[in-house]
């Protein structure tokens, strides 16, 4: 079946890392390490931990889990973990290095011509999420942020950021999910929403097209190529 208008859809839901920019700096990596040995109490850091399509406080639970801390012993401090991140985020943003992806602005340009409410769902902590974007001068073509403060499963995360936008446009808004992951595909898929994957993150074409999307590219400027409704 051939999918409707890729700009007919009344909000969108974009991933940060991967299908807006790329990232090459360690910045947020580091903060998840110095977070997991302040809690823990002891060095931990991210080995073995699988961080694509996931989101932070997951992360930050599946790398104390694996380094065999008790959750009893990190679980009652998670806000704090969050709270050590985005504090050495913050003092470490001069370090940043990004790039915006090809076609991103283009697209969220278009979109915002079109009257479209535009939202962020990202497995980054709020306080992150909008630093990089503000740094990429992306934040402002943002309605609002669907983040994963509360949150420790990517469906949840995109479920919350589907409530913000249909308070923005209606209860029955038609909702389309941007990402370059196959955990974005699949949250979008349990939340009942199409979903554009798009290969400019770590996963390849094919692998995304396997898992059955809306649609798949190889980059988000193919949008633009293929025409406007």
């Amino acid at each position: 079946m051939t999918p409707r208008p890729w700009d007919t859809y009344d909000a969108y839901l974009f991933d940060i890392d991967g299908t807006l920019l790329n990232c090459t700096d360690a910045v947020h990596y580091f903060a998840f390490c110095d977070a997991l040995t302040a809690i823990a109490g002891r060095p931990v850091n991210l080995d073995g931990v699988v961080t694509q399509g996931s989101v932070d406080p997951a992360i930050l639970r599946d790398a104390f889990t694996l380094a065999k801390v008790p959750e009893a012993k990190w679980r009652p401090r998670l806000g704090e973990a969050r709270e050590l991140m985005c504090a050495q985020v913050d003092r470490n943003r001069a370090d940043f290095r990004m790039d915006v992806l090809p076609g991103v602005r283009e697209v969220l340009a278009h979109l915002r011509s079109r009257g479209k409410i535009l939202g962020v769902a990202t497995g980054n902590l709020a306080a992150i999420g909008r630093a990089k974007l503000a740094h990429c001068g992306l934040l402002d073509s943002f309605h609002f942020g669907g983040f994963s403060d509360d949150f420790e499963t990517r469906p949840a995360v995109i479920a919350a950021a589907v409530a913000q936008a249909r308070a923005l446009t209606s209860p029955d808004a038609s909702i389309c999910v941007i990402g370059d992951t196959p955990s974005d595909i699949h949250a979008a898929q349990a939340n009942h929403l199409d979903v554009i994957a798009v290969a400019t993150g770590i996963f390849p074409y094919e692998a995304l097209a396997g898992e059955q999307p809306t649609r798949t590219l190889r980059l988000l400027a193919e949008l633009l190529e293929a025409g406007a409704a």
